[in-house]
């Protein structure tokens, strides 16, 4: 009978440069999650799960393998690597079955098409064993790079499934016809396992909160690390860093003792929504173990008003045409629109009553209203919808520009002097991804799947910064400078 493992293998490996010589490709974000214990023994794991990893997306990638062993006597170390890098050269030989013969992971990826498929035969070697894999997909991220999932993916730890081991990963590719030779190589990345585990709490949708618990199995030693929350945006139970909204940004932890309870809030977007943790910890030999575990949401009563959709266009120099439509209402007396100039300040600038019997409502009601605005800047406009005993709900904010504002992506105030910017985006219809970078290239903060037209950015430290705004399904790109001065 198949048992959910006591751990979450997980792997969340920081990318690594290649030396010149080297095709760029790294390999990041790789994750080992939904275990299920399939056998085990005194010396062994048997189990299923699933595997993620992002890679950079360039001709040399033409096939793709990675191979895992426990770290030790077995690992044959074929590349000669240091670091993470290879040794010299451009082109390599490639591991055959005396190489792999201690590994207890091989997968094999033909990405020579325009969907990525699983390899059943090893081109170099045919006495080399593939692992069972179930599926395969891919996905292109706003940097280009591409991120795969595997499903159903089967392996043999090397160990029984209490114990805390440290594993190593080979990744390497080939664009020659048979994969006779390599010419990307991330090699001998280790990762810790089964040092740190997490017990899922309860995504309460009442309050807007989550709860969870951080478990220390290293014997006593103090673990450090930090937390994100995810929010499972496409229903799937599985984590896709390319599709689940991230809802808490990096939190430090430090567990001294068994546990750490921790704690924190739900976006009201995603109050009906399961949560993933994924906890990492940094430093030590146990530097990147890195476990997810899913926080149920609880269930919750029918939202008041569940908005349809929203909109704010500007249609004149001195109009501004206001949109929205409710999917159900329930006990709903109407609602107030707001405004903002841009000071700050929200203004009531009319009130509109139900259109529903008594409040209640299970069809689709279209509201309209026309707001005599001739600003010449950005305003702000959201929904405040009251219930009939007086409790209120808002909606999404969207942003009108002035009559004749230059079109494209808007931010304002820039330079800004609290670390707080607005971005106004040219359409609210679009999905995009936005990821922001500092000076230095390095990745600051990252938003999957944006819909509606405004996004604000809070926290950002005195400097200068990038924002890259990519359209899904165009791949449309827009990029701009933000400058933070005097915070």
């Amino acid at each position: 009978m198949k048992t959910p493992l006591r751990y979450l293998v997980i792997v969340f490996a920081a990318a690594f440069a290649f030396q010149k010589t080297t095709a760029q490709c790294s390999a990041s974000d790789i994750l080992i999650q939904n275990i299920v214990t399939t056998g085990s023994s005194s010396n062994s794991c048997t189990a299923t799960f699933d595997l993620s990893f992002t890679m950079e997306n360039n001709n040399g990638n033409k096939f793709i393998f990675l191979h895992a062993w426990a770290e030790g006597a077995s690992y044959p170390n074929f590349f000669d690597c240091q670091n993470g890098n290879p040794g010299p050269g451009t082109t390599r030989p490639v591991p055959d079955a005396s190489d792999l013969a201690g590994a207890f992971l091989n997968i094999g990826i033909d990405n020579s098409g325009a969907t990525p498929e699983l390899l059943t035969a090893y081109p170099p070697d045919a006495n080399v064993h593939f692992n069972t894999v179930q599926s395969i997909s891919s996905t292109v991220l706003a940097d280009g790079s591409i991120s795969f999932v595997l499903t159903g993916v089967t392996a043999t730890f090397p160990v029984s499934c209490n114990t805390p081991f440290l594993m190593a990963l080979d990744f390497w590719s080939s664009q020659s016809a048979q994969a006779q030779t390599a010419q990307c190589v991330n090699c001998h990345v280790l990762y810790a396992i089964h040092y740190l585990s997490a017990t899922g709490g309860l995504a309460n949708c009442a309050n807007l909160t989550f709860t969870a618990t951080l478990n220390n199995l290293s014997n006593g030693a103090t673990l450090s690390g930090y937390y994100l929350v995810y929010a499972d945006a496409s229903g799937d139970g599985v984590l896709s860093l390319a599709e689940d909204v991230l809802i808490s940004d990096t939190t430090p932890f430090t567990i001294t003792g068994a546990s750490l309870p921790i704690t924190g809030t739900i976006p009201a977007a995603n109050a009906n929504q399961d949560l993933f943790l994924v906890a990492t910890i940094v430093g030590g030999v146990a530097n990147g173990s890195t476990v997810v575990t899913k926080i149920l949401a609880a269930p919750c009563a029918p939202l008041p008003v569940t908005f349809k959709s929203f909109t704010a266009t500007r249609i004149s120099k001195s109009n501004v045409s206001i949109k929205w439509e409710t999917a159900t209402e329930t006990n709903n007396k109407g609602f107030d629109i707001l405004r903002n100039m841009g000071n700050g300040v929200w203004t009531v600038v009319a009130s509109v009553p139900s259109q529903a019997t008594d409040g209640n409502s299970t069809s689709p009601l279209t509201y309209t209203f026309t707001d005599l605005n001739s600003s010449k800047g950005i305003s702000q406009y959201r929904i405040r919808q009251v219930d009939i005993d007086g409790k209120a709900k808002y909606s999404l904010i969207r942003a009108v520009r002035g009559w004749e504002q230059r079109a494209g992506l808007i931010i304002y105030p820039n330079p800004s002097r609290d670390g707080k910017v607005n971005v106004v985006f040219e359409d609210a219809e679009s999905t995009r991804d936005v990821t922001l970078t500092d000076i230095s290239g390095r990745m600051i903060k990252q938003w999957k799947a944006v819909t509606g037209n405004t996004l604000e950015i809070e926290n950002l430290g005195q400097g200068i910064y990038s924002l890259r705004v990519v359209i899904r399904g165009t791949g449309q790109q827009s990029v701009e400078k933000i400058v933070v001065n005097n915070r």
